[in-house]
């Protein structure tokens, strides 16, 4: 008997390892993929049984879809009528954790209505710990933080761990931070899986929106790696292992001094933890709640995990050529303009400044 075909489709962002958690979480319960890099609207999509969408609003896409639809949204930034927004769907479920009581829900009420199309459940993303879940010998007690640098204004947690940051205490890796003034490297998400198994705790930092109303994926990745979180305070809405709320970032949160059997214990709790939120969620959605995988099951998705490291990896040696390549006024030129942003001075308006005085 074939196995049901189930299409997963992302709205404006693939989050990688939201990806890998998906596509084992429903592989493990029998179904046959089509992946998000599938053409959307294609032939194939008539062949689907099941539509998963990730990340919220999809606009237009595979609005015509007549089966079941499964809907995860984590991210807390669209307002949708479900209903409204696929309606041939047989049946829509929509995945979300239930708002704090300080940050009300936009979109509580597409899941809360009285249409029997339309129903909610009470959870977060499945999350599969035997994917992730790496062997360490020793934890570094340097704290890091593991993000692209975000833009939010004046926002009093992004400034202290800035400061934290800038003093050395923090140690951070993404990409964008040179806005800020701190040098950084992005990391492939299989790197910054190895640096989290090599760390005792690491700082988040969510969007002032989402606070209270999601979870970060650091959440779960880093404690099943034996790395405690320090979030801001209200953002534990789960009561996930190893995430310990701060109501400021300052150096003396940062100084845990966490032993490594303290380590190895939040990751066979966080482990555990994990296991437990997917069955659940598994049952919720009425799928064999025993479901589980092994290392050996989860070839494909480990596969995927390194593939992007090497195509990452490759494109940072592209990049690291063309700058060696590059003539010497060009790299000149762009030393002076770096420098000039570092001080915050522009050299156009530097010249302009000149020629109003």
């Amino acid at each position: 008997m074939d196995r049901p075909i189930c299409r997963i489709t992302s709205s404006d962002y693939l989050d990688k390892d939201v990806y890998l958690n998906i596509r084992a979480f429903y592989r493990a319960a029998g179904y046959r993929l089509i992946p998000p890099t599938a053409r959307l609207n294609s032939a194939s999509d008539d062949q689907a049984d099941l539509l998963v969408v990730l990340r919220g609003d999809n606009g237009s896409d595979l609005k015509d879809f007549h089966g079941p639809i499964h809907i995860y949204d984590y991210v807390k930034e669209y307002a949708v009528d479900w209903e409204r927004r696929y309606p041939s769907a047989s049946h829509v479920t929509v995945m979300a954790l239930a708002s704090s009581s300080f940050h009300p829900a936009e979109d509580s009420h597409s899941a809360s209505d009285d249409s029997s199309r339309v129903s909610r459940v009470d959870a977060y993303l499945p999350v599969i710990p035997a994917l992730w879940m790496r062997s360490w010998s020793g934890k570094r007690q340097q704290p890091v933080h593991i993000s692209n640098f975000k833009r939010m204004g004046d926002d009093a947690y992004q400034r202290d761990l800035l400061a934290l940051i800038r003093a050395g205490v923090v140690r951070a890796f993404g990409a964008n931070w040179q806005l800020a003034g701190v040098r950084a490297r992005p990391l492939s998400y299989r790197q910054a899986n190895q640096l989290l198994a090599a760390s005792a705790c690491c700082f988040g930092l969510m969007w002032p929106y989402q606070r209270g109303r999601t979870l970060s994926g650091r959440m779960w990745q880093a404690p099943l790696n034996g790395c405690f979180v320090l979030s801001e305070t209200g953002t534990d809405i789960l009561g996930c292992p190893g995430v310990i709320e701060c109501e400021a970032f300052h150096a003396g949160a940062a100084a845990l001094e966490l032993s490594p059997q303290a380590c190895r214990d939040l990751a066979d709790e966080a482990s555990a933890f994990w296991e437990s939120h997917s069955r659940s969620l598994a049952t919720a959605l009425g799928f064999d709640p025993g479901l589980s995988l092994t290392p050996a099951d989860l070839r494909p998705e480990r596969a995927l995990l390194l593939l992007w490291d090497l195509q990452f990896r490759w494109q940072r040696l592209v990049v690291s050529f063309q700058a060696a390549l590059m003539p010497p006024f060009q790299r000149l030129r762009r030393a002076v303009a770096q420098l000039a942003r570092r001080c915050g001075l522009h050299p156009r308006e530097r010249s302009a400044r000149r020629t109003r005085s």
